[in-house]
């Protein structure tokens, strides 16, 4: 099965779900009280680059209100045909920068912000805005996050900063500080559908319902698990989960085969994604459980440990289920980072 591809966040027409969001960034900016930086938070691949996209060349276009057509249902609305659209959504206006991360680290380096701050301190080339969106901002580094804060505090007029944040937690207290934060939830059933009928209109209604159990309201992380095999993975985790405290030695091995096979992180992540998943599922079902709930946070800390630090993948899944054995044997002492 092929699934669809997603659109770049700059390419998108429509954003589906977070009308709250969205409302408030119009209204603040019809206002006249837009803050000069936001933190768009939540979980990866819910819009929230979409978002920042479609606020950007909102902006850029000089909009102030809601257009008729979409007054109290889709705020931010610029048309497909409009020349600033096409401008943003090919990486082509002179007022808007994007910032993502790069390099073996995946981080955002100091030199890249630096040059962004360059980048606001221009006089607007096209628009009455300069505009910089920082596409995973939890991942620059302490000097990186250090050297936006002059800017964070002394901005130059008419300008927007967007960060774009999976985990805000990571970034400093005092870039948090001098920022607005705008959380953004997972989709509901019915936005997550009607993205994933456009992404992967293969997809029928079973399967939807179970990405969207494993992504979590979360299309593109629903799109890249697909990709990767993710219900596969999801029945084969569930079976392991369902037989503890034993495990199934040879299933456990191809557990561990199959998520580690590409050396790509994201693939190793999208299992964390999956195993997340049926634990939340279990404690659903079960009711809250001190020990389990411990093992849930155990195992999230121990991938997050394995990735950033380059363990051994294969190894780390074995300890996972090893400490999820020893829970369910009642021992206590599960996934320990």
């Amino acid at each position: 099965m092929t699934t669809g591809e997603k659109a770049e966040p700059r390419k998108r027409k429509k954003l589906v779900g977070h009308p709250a969001a969205a409302g408030l960034l119009a209204a603040d900016h019809a206002a006249g009280r837009l803050h000069h930086a936001w933190i768009l938070a939540g979980p990866r691949g819910i819009g929230k680059a979409t978002l920042a996209f479609r606020f950007a060349r909102y902006l850029l276009a000089g909009q102030t209100g809601l257009l008729p057509e979409e007054a109290g249902t889709a705020p931010l609305h610029l048309p497909a045909d409009d020349p600033i659209f096409r401008r943003v959504a090919s990486g082509g206006h002179a007022d808007l920068r994007t910032v993502e991360p790069a390099g073996a680290r995946g981080e955002i380096r100091v030199d890249a912000v630096r040059d962004a701050i360059r980048f606001l301190k221009l006089t607007p080339g096209e628009s009455a805005w300069r505009v910089l969106i920082v596409d995973g901002a939890d991942s620059m580094n302490p000097n990186a996050q250090n050297a936006a804060l002059k800017v964070l505090e002394e901005p130059p007029r008419n300008v927007l900063i967007l960060l774009i944040a999976h985990r805000p937690s990571l970034l400093l207290p005092t870039v948090r500080s001098r920022c607005r934060l705008l959380r953004m939830a997972p989709l509901d059933r019915p936005a997550f559908n009607e993205v994933l009928s456009d992404i992967g209109p293969e997809l029928d209604a079973e399967a939807c319902a179970r990405l969207f159990a494993v992504s979590g309201g979360s299309p593109g992380a629903a799109l890249e698990l697909e990709q990767l095999g993710g219900r596969g993975i999801k029945e084969a985790v569930d079976a392991l989960l369902e037989a503890l405290p034993a495990i199934d030695r040879k299933a456990l091995e191809a557990v561990a085969a199959t998520v580690t096979e590409n050396r790509e992180p994201e693939h190793f992540q999208a299992f964390g994604r999956i195993l997340a998943a049926s634990l939340a599922e279990r404690l659903r079902a079960t009711g809250p459980d001190a020990a389990w709930l411990d093992a849930e946070a155990g195992v999230s800390r121990l991938l997050e440990r394995c990735v950033a630090l380059s363990l051994d993948r294969r190894q780390t899944v074995f300890e996972i289920f090893g400490g999820l054995a020893r829970t369910a044997a009642g021992g206590g002492q599960g996934a320990r980072a």
